[in-house]
């Protein structure tokens, strides 16, 4: 899957997220009619091309988001370019009064750039430690206390319908927040490639077309030509055997000394160097030292954050709530059968789906959770595993003071997925957000939870009604968890 693909995906989620169940499975049933698809990855972008060939213009984002950030890489590295570019023109700047001080550009182009890649690398390895995290944390918290009063004031009859979309946004960006790094370190990289490029190409012009005098000076005594050399030859030691010439010999080092003082090149003794070539000759070890210690690097960061993109976006796991429902119903095949005189509503038969069909239940054990008063018994045991395709494990009873002591991974066992069956009148409050808590702490991040809304009045059970569920929607995206799903009571007892 592509980051468009993905981008589509979410868009197509959100569209869908409230549509009645049954006009969803009208217009999907038909979509992979005659295909055979392998694998859920393989189901949904055969889902989203078709929905894609009978969409309006501007209703899949993705192609366009991913045409601007490749805009936006584009212009870093133009951006980048120039500034390369610039740099080395300015620091390699001569004219003819004093020579290019070669620490400046050893400080410049391999230094900074040493340094930056070390804290780049640190942040990818140790990001709590970093100094970074905290200043994108506080950022991150910043946003979220922002948000809900920017969207009060802009609709104040739509709060809570903002807020939910905020908790929403936030538990669908928790499944991809692995990508979002090397999204980003791709376009920083392009960046420092392109910066790298533009430096090689201002160098190559100025040794080609303008004659350059390098030297070093240095007021420490013990840096001696000799330690210097020794210095500069650590340096080129990575490409010395690929290119002997671009290793600085002792006698440059000893001719090329600069004293700022008298003016002029120590060994030429108060004039200018007796052998104008020989001063030139540190710009092969420069040049060789901006590919290597700038370019190459860069260039390896920006190949090793494209693979890893492409890497995680094709094996995005895809197998969240939303996403499951969406894969059942393209993998299940749609069978109703009618007769010439009129009948009651026929009923929907459904073929179990294929090992390789993603979701919740495909035919394992669930544990049924009843949230205070919801009334237990066969039927409605017999009603959740009809609707889940899981048969039933365990029931248990929640909604007491003894719901945080409750071990739960050992009461579930291993049932997936576990069901918490509520009643739609009843509006989630904190202590409904406890118990999933307390059951996504004790099951793990990616254990589904399934929230079947019912009603109960009348003394009988049936599923509850639109309103109810998404009021149930909307307070359990509070918890900002993608493996939650909510969902009415479908099939009555």
């Amino acid at each position: 899957m592509t980051l468009a693909d993905l981008i589509d995906l979410e868009a197509q989620l959100a569209r869908d997220r409230d549509a009645p169940p049954g006009a969803l499975e009208e217009r999907d049933r038909a979509l992979l009619a005659g295909h055979s698809p392998r694998g859920r990855a393989d189901v949904l972008s055969r889902w989203l091309a078709a929905l894609r060939d009978g969409a309006l213009a501007g209703a899949f984002p993705g192609r366009t988001v991913a045409r601007a950030l490749s805009a936006v890489r584009l212009a870093l590295g133009a951006l980048g370019l120039v500034l390369g570019w610039a740099a080395a023109t300015a620091v390699l700047a001569y004219t003819g009064a004093q020579p290019v001080n070669v620490w400046d550009f050893l400080l410049a182009f391999v230094g900074v750039q040493l340094v930056l890649l070390a804290l780049l690398l640190g942040a990818f390895l140790f990001p709590i430690a970093t100094l970074g995290a905290p200043f994108v944390g506080l950022l991150r918290e910043a946003v979220a206390w922002a948000y809900p009063r920017l969207a009060a004031r802009a609709s104040p009859g739509r709060a809570a319908e903002w807020e939910a979309l905020w908790h929403r946004l936030r538990s669908r960006r928790s499944l991809y927040h692995h990508v979002e790094p090397w999204l980003l370190l791709g376009a920083t990289q392009t960046f420092g490639v392109l910066f790298n490029v533009g430096a090689l190409l201002a160098c190559l012009r100025l040794v080609a077309f303008s004659d350059v005098a390098f030297a070093w000076s240095t007021t420490l005594v013990d840096l001696d030509a000799r330690t210097f050399h020794a210095l500069v030859s650590a340096l080129a030691r990575p490409w010395a055997a690929l290119w002997p010439d671009a290793v600085p010999s002792l006698a440059l080092v000893e001719a090329t000394r600069y004293s700022r003082l008298e003016g002029a090149y120590l060994v030429a003794g108060g004039g200018r160097a007796a052998d104008p070539a020989l001063v030139g000759g540190w710009w092969r070890f420069l040049v060789a030292a901006l590919a290597t210690y700038g370019l190459l690097p860069r260039a390896l960061a920006l190949a090793v954050a494209r693979l890893r993109t492409a890497r995680l976006l094709a094996r995005a796991p895809l197998d969240d709530a939303e996403v499951g429902r969406v894969v059942r119903r393209l993998s299940e095949p749609f069978v109703e059968t009618r007769a010439l005189a009129p009948e009651p509503p026929p009923e929907r038969v459904r073929r179990a789906a294929s090992a390789e069909s993603p979701g919740v239940g495909s035919g394992g054990r669930c544990a049924i959770v009843l949230w205070r008063e919801v009334p237990g018994g066969a039927a409605l045991e017999t009603a959740v595993a009809r609707q889940l395709r899981s048969a039933v494990a365990s029931v248990h009873a929640a909604g007491g003071r003894d719901d945080a002591e409750t071990a739960w991974a050992d009461a579930v066992d291993a049932a997936e997925p576990v069901v918490i069956v509520a009643e739609g009148f009843e509006a989630p409050d904190k202590a409904a957000l406890r118990l999933l808590r307390a059951l996504r702490t004790a099951l793990g991040p990616r254990r589904h939870l399934v929230v079947v809304v019912v009603d109960a009045s009348a003394g009988a059970l049936r599923g509850a009604d639109d309103a109810q569920v998404r009021i149930w929607r909307d307070g359990v995206a509070r918890l900002e968890d993608p493996y939650v799903a909510v969902e009415p009571l479908r099939e009555p007892p």
